[in-house]
């Protein structure tokens, strides 16, 4: 008699063992952003063969751009703290499925406000300390006022949040021409831009080369991992992003929370307007608006909506512009090959993304 046929052996991996639960489904999710980044990686390296360039040698260049040159990490850092800190209001928001794409025009509008407060007749000779403190509140308040408009458009008219975020950016960025050409602009300078902000200045934090506001950054990531984890607010913006329904009927005022995440959202951005002002430029100018806004968008999403992943997509986009700065003094490369790593970075990261969960949802069934 013929021995039956063994069936084929379903023994997990090895990582899919040490994942433990649905481990076949961990190891994919897990993996799935390494792979993608390494295909986009892979993706610049022919492009750098292209322009005749040694590919390794430029990645090198890049590293070695951010972690031995002079200033490399303080200047990724600087660079990063914008993004990072729009970055993580805006992943609030989208954990709670509030699709906002207006934190250009609340960066904007912080740094506005902020600008016009510590440079105000009277107020800008009062004590370093007290600008600094007072142009923060003025920046958060600013932002967030402005991050506040779409809430209420959306409670009282049923607004579009998407549409009315977006169209305020616009605003926002007509309010900046005006200030730094009428508003608060410098009656000693022939080119539109504001009164330095003087004492509003933020200190350098000796040791590592970089202003008060990337240290006030960066300790918002623990307070943002908190705020999400272990309070009453994180868990009502899951449970309003999960399912809104369930919310409004246990109770759960939908328009209030939506305001309220509207408000820290705008906060931050605002705020972030008044570091890059007070910690770099030193004043307004009629290009202020950098487009920070919109890249912390993609930071956000990159950074799965969590705080450690935006520090860390922050680090790593601003790290490789940094980098690449350096690797251009060294090697003949255009200018606008880091936005095209950029936008590899985030083609490949979006279709691992969509591969993984249609890979998860096959297996589930």
């Amino acid at each position: 008699m013929a021995a039956p046929a063994t069936a084929p052996s379903s023994t997990p991996g090895v990582i899919a063992r040490l994942l433990g639960g649905n481990g076949a489904s961990r190891a994919r999710t897990v993996a799935g952003p390494f792979l993608s980044f390494a295909a986009a990686m892979l993706v610049g390296a022919v492009i750098v063969v292209l322009e005749g360039e040694n590919p390794f040698s430029v990645a090198w260049a890049i590293v070695r751009g951010v972690f031995t040159e002079p200033n490399g990490v303080a200047n990724t850092l600087i660079a990063a703290s914008p993004i990072l800190l729009i970055g993580l209001g805006l992943a609030v928001a989208y954990r709670a499925r509030i699709f906002t794409i207006g934190a250009e025009g609340q960066y904007v509008v912080g740094a506005v406000a902020a600008t016009a407060w510590v440079t105000a007749p009277g107020v800008r000779d009062l004590p370093g300390f007290v600008l600094i403190v007072s142009g923060i509140v003025a920046g958060a308040v600013g932002g967030a006022l402005w991050g506040a408009v779409p809430a209420v458009l959306r409670s009282r008219f049923g607004t579009n949040i998407v549409i009315s975020s977006l169209l305020l950016n616009y605003i926002g960025a007509a309010l900046l021409q005006w200030s730094v050409r009428s508003g608060i602009k410098d009656p000693a300078s022939f080119v539109p831009k504001s009164r330095d902000v003087g004492a509003a200045r933020l200190p350098l934090v000796p040791g590592i080369d970089v202003h008060l506001g990337v240290v006030i950054t960066l300790l918002a990531v623990p307070v943002f991992v908190v705020l999400l984890r272990a309070t009453l607010f994180g868990y009502r913006v899951d449970v309003l992003g999960n399912n809104a329904a369930a919310y409004g009927a246990n109770e759960g005022s939908i328009a209030r929370m939506t305001l309220l995440v509207m408000l820290l959202s705008g906060a931050c951005a605002g705020l972030a307007g008044y570091f890059e002002v007070a910690g770099v430029t030193g004043r307004l100018t009629s290009t202020s608006g950098a487009g920070y806004g919109f890249t912390a968008i993609l930071i956000a999403l990159l950074g799965r909506l969590t705080p450690i992943g935006v520090l860390v997509a922050a680090l790593s986009m601003s790290g490789l512009a940094i980098g690449f700065e350096s690797a251009q003094r060294d090697y003949d490369l255009p200018a606008s090959l880091v936005g095209v790593l950029r936008a590899l970075i985030v083609v490949f990261l979006v279709a691992g993304d969509a591969l993984v969960a249609r890979k998860n949802a096959e297996a589930s069934r």
